[in-house]
């Protein structure tokens, strides 16, 4: 009995690529799709292991069926899902995407995947079978185990939650035949055998989550980007022109599979009899599109091909191109949070199983003390206005603790006031002169050296790794291998500060509770003490920032001030190590004509500021109100707080963003965080041209002032592989 051998998903050059040559596979009838009623048979007659349901879906499931009796099931439902029948489920559509939308809209905790895909798929599919029975939820969950069944290999456990659900969803649908119109009440009007009634049901309801899994990833894919990506939706022609290049692009289906029958030659390549054939259908649609103008209709590969091709296009297509301008025109400001998407994956599909939003740029009160800005013209009337709303009173905050409290706050203290984002005032310019004097954009030059020299480092490190990670092996050596030479920071024990340094970034969210602020006290004061002074280099190496202010003594400060203040711009620093993670995902994530040309410079520097924009570490900027005032229709007292939301604000892009703040707050180091990431995103793309992300293993630290990626792993072109290995 010939089975799908998991192997082949692991050498993704052996998939099949080339367009021409999936659909010669697919059109191919001798090519089998996998089996999977023979196993089951086997697992009960030689184990005693029986799986009732998911046998008898198997034997009426297009996808497991060929020859003869796929025919006949298929001519048995054709008119039902011809053009012409499924056109009249277009006010069910409208019903069920309605209901979503409100359902949605009084979401407390908004969810495009569980408050509006999912609602309105499972409203729309009971209508289109012909089932009422059981709890939205419970039915969605089950069609979602009940889904995985077309996965390769899985393992005796899955299988028996496959067939659970199953038995839940069979025990619905046998009771369901009030409703003439479904596809229930059809089949019974066409074939006396009620076995065939409920199992080609049970196989279209399963199937049918495809429409689910697209758009949900269709509008992942669509938020990722700037926001006029979502506003295309709503262009009138967008159902009609702009869908298909939607679909295709952005794919839930990752790949399909077929079994060679014999040894034989398909345009022209050769398989072997039982070979597993793995069918890229993300990398054909992509050469397709290559093939036709930016206004063209692409053909595509998304709905498979041949006597397999999926039944239910029509139908998705019809929901897709409503629910999606529907959920735009709705919601134009819809902003993704991203670092809290969650995904399944497997070796054949992708999509969100969450897609937590904003649905509106507002401002609100969150609590009695704290405000947060989501609207830019509010945005900008605050961060122009240092009188009335200034940074975060932290020393103040931290010494009313103490006296409170009795605890020691004295290293928390040393970083709040040598922070220049928690400082206003004669203070704060003298120290961002200085701070500036080394870390301005026209005295970076000098620095220039290291940077490349830290990118080729790790492009190195990346190359070494047999696991290769984005974050791992690129991001971090290259802000280690930039931060420290440029601020000075060297150690007595660099692995010690080096486990110990992430943490800093936790003591930059300002005013924060007692509890936490006693947590990290110790560790910075341990960092503190790690800190030494660089010494000037013997040769004409550029003095790092540390080491200038120790000459200089702006404001006469003492030497622990001075590490503070280092200290204190490196943790800020981390900002960069994020955004160009952050970065690499975002362009990784993209549809690969739109960055085709991301290994040229002229690329990074013409869209630098967008991607700043969308893929900038910070969520928030804070300031504290002076006085008592009104501000975009609330009234604020004396010390509110305001939190400024940067996932709403910075959704258009382009210059004008507000990832490194504005004004006399603007972060003193941008342009060397600008210089790092036009050296370093180029060259990884100049480096691995066939770059590609391990489908959605990315992984986010659990941060609530950071979008930052913890892991990001990817595969290198199969020619620098073979490189790298040659090199070794």
């Amino acid at each position: 009995m010939p089975v799908i051998d998991r192997r082949g998903w692991q050498d993704p050059g052996a998939m099949v690529e080339d367009p021409d040559e999936v659909s010669a596979i697919l059109r191919n009838s001798l090519f089998a799709t996998g089996q999977i009623l023979p196993y089951l048979e086997q697992l009960e007659q030689k184990h005693g292991i029986a799986l009732p349901h998911l046998q008898a879906m198997a034997r009426y499931s297009f996808v497991f069926l060929s020859g003869e009796e796929h025919l006949q099931l298929r001519r048995l439902i054709a008119p039902f899902f011809s053009p012409r029948m499924v056109e009249r489920w277009l006010p069910d559509i409208d019903r069920s995407i309605a209901a979503a939308l409100e359902r949605l809209s009084g979401a407390s905790t908004p969810d495009v995947m569980l408050d509006y895909v999912e609602p309105a798929f499972v409203q729309l599919i009971r209508a289109f079978v012909g089932f009422e029975g059981g709890r939205d939820e419970d039915v969605v969950e089950a069609i979602r185990v009940a889904n995985d069944a077309t996965q390769p290999m899985l393992s005796l456990a899955a299988l028996r939650r496959i067939d659970s659900a199953m038995a839940m969803l069979t025990e619905h649908l046998a009771d369901a035949y009030a409703d003439r119109r479904g596809l229930l009440g059809f089949l019974s009007s066409h074939e006396d055998n009620p076995e065939v009634h409920v199992n080609v049901a049970l196989s279209t309801l399963i199937a049918g989550h495809t429409m689910a899994q697209t758009l949900s990833f269709l509008v992942y894919g669509l938020l990722l980007g700037p926001s006029d990506d979502w506003s295309s939706v709503t262009a009138p022609d967008w159902p009609e022109a702009r869908v298909e290049r939607a679909l295709s692009r952005y794919l839930s289906t990752l790949t399909l599979v077929r079994l060679a029958p014999e040894t034989q030659a398909t345009d022209g390549c050769p398989f072997h009899s039982g070979q597993t054939v793995v069918l890229d259908v993300v990398a054909a649609n992509a050469r397709l599109r290559s093939r036709c103008r930016d206004d063209d209709a692409p053909q595509l590969l998304s709905f498979g091909a041949g006597v397999h091709k999926c039944p239910g296009e029509t139908l998705s297509r019809l929901f897709i191109a409503r629910a999606a301008p529907a959920l735009a025109h709705a919601y134009p400001a819809l902003s993704l949070h991203r670092e809290s998407v969650r995904f399944n994956v497997t070796p054949i599909v992708q999509y969100p199983t969450r897609l937590p939003c904003t649905l509106e740029a507002r401002d609100r009160r969150l609590t009695a003390r704290l405000v947060e800005i989501g609207r830019e013209a509010t945005a900008r009337q605050v961060v122009n206005d240092e009188r009335r709303w200034g940074p975060p009173t932290m020393v103040d905050h931290l010494e009313a603790l103490e006296t409170r409290t009795g605890t020691s706050l004295r290293s928390s203290k040393c970083l709040a006031r040598n922070a220049l984002f928690f400082l206003s005032g004669g203070r704060h310019a003298k120290l961002r002169r200085t701070v500036m004097d080394c870390l301005g954009g026209n005295r970076l030059v000098r620095w220039q050296l290291v940077i490349d020299a830290a990118v080729r480092d790790a492009l190195v490190t990346l190359e070494r790794s047999p696991k290769p990670d984005l974050v791992a092996d690129y991001a971090d050596p290259i802000f280690t291998g930039v931060m420290k030479p440029v601020l000075g920071i060297e150690t007595s024990d660099d692995a010690r500060f080096d486990a110990l340094a992430p943490l800093i970034q936790d003591v930059l969210q300002p005013l924060l509770p007692l509890r936490e602020l006693v947590r990290t006290e110790e560790t910075l004061d341990e960092l503190l003490h790690l800190m030494r002074v660089p010494q000037p280099a013997p040769d004409a190496s550029p003095l790092p920032l540390l080491a200038t202010l120790n000459r200089t003594h702006p404001l006469d400060l003492a030497e622990d001030d001075t590490k503070a203040l280092a200290l204190v711009l490196y943790g800020a620093s981390f900002n960069t190590r994020h955004t160009l993670a952050n970065i690499l995902h975002h362009v990784l994530s993209m549809p690969s004509e739109k960055r085709s040309e991301a290994h040229m410079p002229r690329w990074t520097n013409t869209r630098l500021e967008t991607l700043i924009a969308l893929c900038a570490a910070p969520k928030y900027i804070y300031r504290m109100a002076r006085e008592e005032s009104v501000l975009g229709g609330m009234t604020l007292r004396r010390d509110d707080t305001l939190r400024l939301s940067l996932l709403t604000l910075n959704r258009g892009g382009g210059s004008g963003h507000l990832a490194f703040g504005h004004g006399l707050h603007r972060c003193v180091g941008a342009a060397l965080a600008k210089r790092v990431l036009k050296a370093a995103v180029p060259a990884l793309f100049a480096r691995h041209r066939g770059l590609a992300l391990e489908p959605q293993r990315h992984r986010y630290h659990p941060m609530s002032q950071t979008v930052a990626l913890a892991s990001l792993p990817c595969r290198l072109s199969k020619r620098m592989e073979n490189d790298v290995h040659d090199r070794r």
